[in-house]
């Protein structure tokens, strides 16, 4: 039994916080970087010379969005997200990351960061595990050194 299995209360107030304030990687499938280049009209190579950086995993590079100078979102205006139909499987399953589940302390810590959550409705934990197991599932692009 997990430490959510009552559920967990989470509605995101729009306040930017996991879109900037700190650095951070927005990690790219197959399918994020195919529905952005859809949705922007882009190629796939223009978008990832616009919008993207390799990532040094060690033996391997990962894709991530770029960032500002201030760490917010390439895609980041003062409207919210710009690409906000198609962001990526990362921003969708905010905060129900396998990382913030792994602990209550940590969930509880996040709060400090995200006033959403805490508050709104109740998502069960079917619902948080099905987020938490697609995220865990998504296959990243890789690219072998």
């Amino acid at each position: 039994m997990s430490w959510f299995c009552n559920g967990l209360k989470f509605e995101c107030k729009r306040c930017l916080h996991c879109c900037s304030g700190e650095p951070g990687l927005v990690l790219l499938s197959e399918a994020s970087l195919s529905a952005l280049c859809s949705y922007l009209g882009l190629g796939r190579e223009d978008f990832l010379d616009r919008y993207t950086r390799l990532v040094d995993m060690g033996t391997y590079y990962n894709i991530s969005l770029k960032e500002r100078e201030d760490y917010s979102c390439i895609f980041l205006t003062e409207e919210g997200c710009s690409v906000y139909p198609v962001r990526p499987l990362q921003c969708r399953t905010y905060p129900f990351w396998d990382y913030l589940l792994s602990d209550r302390a940590l969930w509880e810590a996040e709060k400090s960061s995200c006033p959403g959550i805490g508050q709104g409705p109740l998502h069960s934990e079917e619902e948080i595990r099905s987020q938490r197991n697609a995220s865990l599932a998504e296959k990243l692009i890789t690219i072998l050194k």
